[in-house]
């Protein structure tokens, strides 16, 4: 069985349906400490989803640059790569599933788009978003963890779909998300309703906060604000936890569990 079920022409597979598929793409990172930091947020990504989320490793492919302590099982993150494995998935992927993307690593913005950075040769963000819009899944939730990920909110957003990205569009410093949204994924102090599940907007809520209070507590400016989209108009809330005051983003994220 190779990645998301696509099957060996010589061995029998069951059918998927309804299934949860995810793809984690890591990215090039300059700074040492810094990579360690995506590599260990991988590491706890494919740790979560395989036992929490008990997501079938058939459904679930990772990418990650050559170096990579996460290396293990994954693919190499180039753009040939992750335009295939993307592919791959849209051929698997029906509109009975959900796909879950995450992204964490770097990119930079030229001339107002965004450009993540890959081993080899970089990507655009158009041209993830094409390959994503392949992927006919009911329901898509993407993470985007890297410097001026809000500029692809306003392309992936839409019906269906949980867009999550880690700063805004016009914050250009690698940002720490990741470092505090994956643990919170499994953290009981994000449980703010007591349900014994963590939401999505849960998760993003404690991530949220405490990196205000990581930001305020060393007295910098802040370089990093997660946004949230949720309701397909393109436009990203801050504050998505006051979805029921502001009529906003956040009410179909209070509903989504990555662990079902």
């Amino acid at each position: 069985m190779n990645a998301f079920g696509q099957a060996d022409p010589n061995e029998v597979q069951p059918v998927f349906k309804g299934k949860t598929y995810v793809m984690i793409v890591s990215g090039l990172n300059t700074d040492p400490e810094e990579r360690q930091s995506k590599d260990r947020a991988v590491m706890k990504l494919k740790k979560f989803f395989t036992e929490k989320a008990e997501v079938d490793s058939r459904q679930m492919q990772v990418l990650v640059c050559e170096t990579s302590f996460a290396r293990e099982g994954a693919e190499i993150s180039t753009a040939e790569n992750l335009q295939k494995a993307l592919t791959t998935a849209a051929g698997v992927i029906d509109p009975n599933d959900r796909f879950i993307f995450y992204y964490v690593g770097h990119a930079n913005v030229v001339a107002g788009t965004l450009r993540i950075n890959l081993p080899g040769k970089d990507i655009t963000g158009n041209q993830l978003t094409d390959w994503a819009n392949q992927v006919k899944a009911g329901s898509m939730a993407v993470v985007l963890d890297c410097p001026g990920a809000g500029l692809m909110i306003r392309d992936l957003a839409g019906k269906g779909r949980l867009v999550i990205c880690s700063c805004r569009s016009d914050q250009l410093y690698s940002p720490r998300f990741s470092d505090y949204f994956v643990p919170a994924l499994e953290d009981t102090a994000a449980d703010e309703d007591g349900n014994g599940k963590i939401s999505v907007l849960e998760a993003f809520t404690l991530a949220s906060k405490q990196i205000d209070e990581l930001y305020r507590e060393q007295d910098l400016l802040k370089t990093e604000t997660p946004v949230l989209e949720d309701n397909g108009d393109g436009i990203p809330s801050q504050q998505p936890w006051r979805y029921e005051k502001d009529q906003n983003d956040g009410e179909a994220a209070a509903k989504y569990y990555f662990m079902v």
